[in-house]
């Protein structure tokens, strides 16, 4: 009992709703501030703290930093991420990590016959951007504040572009 409520920022806004009919439908649809006000509400009668915290690369970082450690979904450790973010913890570029990057890389980098095109096998031209990006950025990423961390682009960003330039 007495335990913090933690919940997503999410924003569903007007504004926001640009990007294909069936989303646009579901986001018109879904009463998420509707759901924080009342869960809100109910927190402030029972006397439990509640806070909203930013979701930008949660998923991204449970993905590459939780699911595999701890054998989870991505669901489960981006709400891992979500509740190292509100006790205060920045979230770092692990030596793992950074081997991870250098292996997929290397196995990229072998695969490549040099006598047949390179697009949809090996390292194409959008996986090598981003490992070229990411190169100069996980040397840095550690030192830099919590809000330059989460900035837009920052590298969770680009190892969400290399997650899925690799599908």
């Amino acid at each position: 009992m007495g335990k913090p409520i933690i919940l997503e920022d999410l924003d569903f806004g007007k504004d926001r709703l640009d990007t294909s009919k069936n989303f646009n439908r579901m986001a018109s649809n879904f009463p998420f501030a509707k759901m924080v006000e009342a869960v809100g509400r109910r927190a402030v009668k029972e006397g439990v703290s509640f806070k909203l915290v930013p979701a930008r690369h949660t998923s991204t970082i449970g993905y590459w930093k939780y699911m595999e450690r701890y054998a989870v979904l991505v669901h489960c450790a981006a709400a891992l991420s979500i509740g190292r973010r509100v006790m205060g913890f920045k979230e770092r570029i692990t030596k793992e990590l950074k081997q991870l990057v250098a292996q997929i890389k290397q196995n990229l980098t072998c695969k490549v016959d040099p006598y047949t095109p390179r697009e949809g096998r090996g390292m194409t031209r959008r996986v090598r951007a981003c490992l070229r990006w990411l190169e100069g950025k996980l040397l840095l990423h550690n030192g830099l504040a919590q809000w330059q961390q989460e900035a837009y682009y920052s590298v969770w960003h680009d190892l969400k572009k290399l997650v899925l330039s690799l599908r």
